[in-house]
């Protein structure tokens, strides 16, 4: 009668950890909100949700049929490539989105030469992952275990590529924060340079998560037990996502108390507006945040920020 092994049975248990960990996020990030109100950075979140989701179910799934099983090994090292570079890809744009939101000023996307050059800077991903592809491992020995990974022509570049647009993306954070003439400095920008930071550090704990786990595909040079990369891979995708998570989220500093006075003062400059139009002039125009659960976020404010320099 066949027993897993206790590798086996762990790497089980994380997927599952997993699966609820991810389904709880995306309950939190959009419980009550429209379909209509959730935009371009917003979709990336959720996108990224789903696909972390995804990913740890199907980890489960193969993780029960590893052993002795051609097709699940073959399918294990497809869906981490697949899966794991689409996951990749949505942070990237999410954190090229943000830096964004964080240096320009009134122009859109396609007008943004540091936008453009990002996005383009992201294109060597697809060659990268045509290699991974290529120079994919999955076999099962004769003892039955499947081993699954990538040799190092593909490996090797993945961390490179990994290490370069991470850290392209961290400096362009630190530039601004660091700058006295940026636009995240002076009184009244004090939630943009919370984007920033927050944006900052995700950036950095994703440059860490993503170079720890493909360190150890170059170490075991494509010969690393299937269990084990599914685990791992499956930890790397759901840590990213949390990191997200924590970025998008509202700041710890207000109190229950302060929100109901920050959301009266909301609902006063609205109904102020409404009655007297003429008192809304270009250098005061209040930035607010939306009313659904996902749009009060920082990126709520900062998209607003811009929408209203735009106006003017």
């Amino acid at each position: 009668m066949y027993s897993p092994d206790p590798e086996e049975s762990v790497s089980l248990f994380i997927s599952l950890s997993c699966i609820s960990l991810m389904s709880v996020l995306f309950g939190r990030k959009t419980a009550g909100t429209k379909l209509n109100a959730i935009n371009y950075a917003r979709s990336l979140v959720v996108s990224l949700y789903l696909i972390s989701w995804l990913f740890s179910f199907v980890a489960a799934m193969l993780v029960q049929t590893n052993n002795f099983n051609p097709l699940s090994c073959t399918l294990a090292v497809y869906s981490c490539i697949v899966l794991y570079a689409l996951s990749k890809i949505l942070i990237y744009l999410f954190l090229m989105e943000k830096v964004y939101v964080v240096t320009a000023v009134g122009t859109t996307r396609s007008n943004f030469m540091l936008y453009r050059i990002n996005l383009a800077l992201l294109m060597p991903y697809f060659g990268i992952f045509s290699l991974m592809i290529i120079y994919r491992v999955s076999e099962v020995q004769e003892d039955g275990a499947c081993y699954i990974g990538l040799l190092p022509p593909a490996s090797v570049t993945l961390i490179l590529y990994d290490i370069f647009i991470s850290s392209w993306l961290t400096v362009l954070f630190i530039r601004p924060l660091m700058s006295s003439t940026s636009l995240l400095q002076g009184p009244s920008k004090g939630k943009l340079r919370i984007v920033a930071r927050r944006t900052l550090m995700g950036s950095i704990i994703s440059l860490f998560l993503s170079t720890a786990n493909v360190i150890t595909l170059v170490l075991f040079k494509g010969q690393e037990r299937g269990l084990i990369c599914l685990a791992s891979c499956t930890m790397d995708v759901t840590l990213n996502a949390m990191s997200i998570h924590w970025v998008t989220s509202r700041g710890s500093g207000g109190s229950s108390n302060g929100r109901g006075s920050a959301d009266n003062t909301i609902n006063h400059s609205s109904e102020e507006q409404r009655t007297h139009p003429s008192l809304s002039l270009p250098s005061e125009k209040k930035v607010t945040p939306l009313e659904t659960h996902i749009s009060v976020t920082v990126e709520s404010y900062v998209e607003q920020y811009h929408s209203t320099i735009d106006d003017y």
